[in-house]
């Protein structure tokens, strides 16, 4: 996919890790870190443990190196506005993280009053202190508020902050209660207007790298154990496992990819793949509910960090009782950007038939073929193949840099036309064109 436009580089002056988007205010939160040097013996006095530092200080060997610098990085939480008539991006406030304290996520949460009944929009963030393996792994649950002043040194304000045992790595709302990882702990809290008070838990098997909902269902990454299916009932405040995967995967990112009434689950791996998970309790193979079901699998090649659910625009040839598709935008860690969308049953079955064609028809890169290429890839784990239930555009593309003699045999050969396989392209790029 291929858009025009305008494009405008940030001057951040360090490295950006996580951003996210209030509307309200037209607000972009952005975590970023800057190298700092400092002395080396001020880097142990914080790591380690003085006892350490002190007998360090006798040895004449080490008291040598503790004149010596290291470069470490300082994070900070970056609060940026486009100015409108300039054009220009403005940072209205910083948020400096402590010192070896290293902000992991942040997120604009809506959270439920208690005591005033009523909603509140808040920044969440979730930072985790690295002080060395030797040091137990802590971090802090910071909440800011926002305000409309146009004076930039009060637009945030922090109403929370709170020390948990663990990384605090994901963050997230539900249904107006306060989702938040830690480690290998997933903590429910709800907000009083000055304290978070924990309502439910769950335990997650090693660690928790991304959190999603959709209404009350909530669905989570583990970093080697794949994903996790669970609910939330407010009657007897529980979170209750439906499904997971019982397969060994590490994950890099989750999300809930929605086609109409159609709930699905997609996780990218450490291997480059991209798979798509269902809940179907009914069915024999999902051991009575407790198995999540492999719909479809892909090898994208490249580390999938980050799903961004976006509602697809409409299209005249998709149509359907299904207004309620969403497609997922991603980006991946050699700067490339893609998408996954849901198609009709039609549509799909025409175009996977175009796939198989082109496979052969057109050459491909060094001769790589595309087929074995988008597998996907277990790295000598066990694998049990799912479903061939994704089609590849960036090959279905190579169909209209064919000749026209081409293009007509291979639609005939398929069983249709090329007005019409064109016209699927054309409702696929309108139904994406979120760029």
């Amino acid at each position: 996919m291929t858009t025009t436009g305008l494009s405008k580089r940030i001057p951040l002056h360090g490295t950006p890790h996580q951003v996210t988007y209030y509307a309200e205010q037209s607000l972009y939160p952005l975590i970023v870190s800057v190298p700092v040097v400092r002395p080396l013996n001020q880097v142990l006095s914080i790591m380690a443990d003085q006892d350490l530092v002190h007998h360090m200080d006798n040895d004449a060997t080490s008291a040598d190196d503790l004149q010596k610098t290291y470069t470490v990085e300082e994070f900070e939480v970056r609060v940026l506005e486009l100015e409108k008539p300039s054009g220009r991006w403005e940072t209205r406030s910083t948020i400096p993280m402590q010192s070896f304290e290293n902000a992991l996520t942040v997120r604009i949460v809506t959270l439920h009053n208690t005591t005033t009944k009523e909603n509140e929009t808040l920044m969440a963030i979730g930072t985790a202190y690295v002080q060395g393996e030797d040091v137990a792994a802590r971090g802090r649950v910071l909440l800011f508020s926002f305000t409309k002043s146009e004076n930039s040194q009060n637009l945030v304000t922090e109403v929370y902050s709170k020390e948990s045992k663990g990384a605090v790595s994901a963050v997230a709302s539900l249904q107006g209660h306060l989702l938040i990882a830690a480690g290998p702990k997933i903590t429910l809290s709800k907000w009083t207007g000055s304290e978070l008070t924990a309502v439910a838990f769950y335990d997650a098997p090693l660690h928790v790298v991304s959190l999603n909902i959709v209404k009350n269902f909530v669905l989570f990454g583990d970093i080697h154990k794949s994903v996790y299916f669970l609910s939330w009932k407010e009657q007897g405040s529980q979170l209750t496992l439906l499904a997971k995967d019982f397969g060994s995967l590490d994950c890099f990112a989750t999300e809930f990819l929605i086609d109409g009434s159609t709930l699905n689950l997609a996780v990218s791996d450490s291997d480059k793949n991209l798979q798509i998970f269902y809940y179907a309790p009914k069915m024999v193979e999902s051991w009575k509910g407790q198995k999540l079901l492999s719909r479809a699998e892909f090898h994208v090649g490249a580390h999938l960090t980050k799903f961004m659910r976006l509602q697809m625009l409409p299209a005249p040839g998709l149509a359907s009782e299904k207004t309620n598709r969403f497609a997922l935008l991603f980006g991946t860690l050699d700067g490339g950007i893609g998408c996954i969308a849901p198609i009709d049953e039609l549509t799909f079955r025409r175009l996977q038939s175009l796939q198989r064609k082109l496979v052969d028809a057109v050459p491909h890169v060094c001769g790589l073929n595309p087929r074995s290429f988008r597998q996907f890839k277990s790295n000598g784990k066990a694998h049990r193949p799912g479903p061939d239930n994704i089609i590849d555009f960036e090959l279905l593309a190579h169909y209209e840099m064919l000749s026209l003699e081409e293009q007509l045999d291979i639609a005939q050969q398929i069983g249709t036309t090329r007005a019409q396989i064109l016209s699927n392209f054309a409702d696929i790029s309108l139904g994406t064109s979120f760029l």
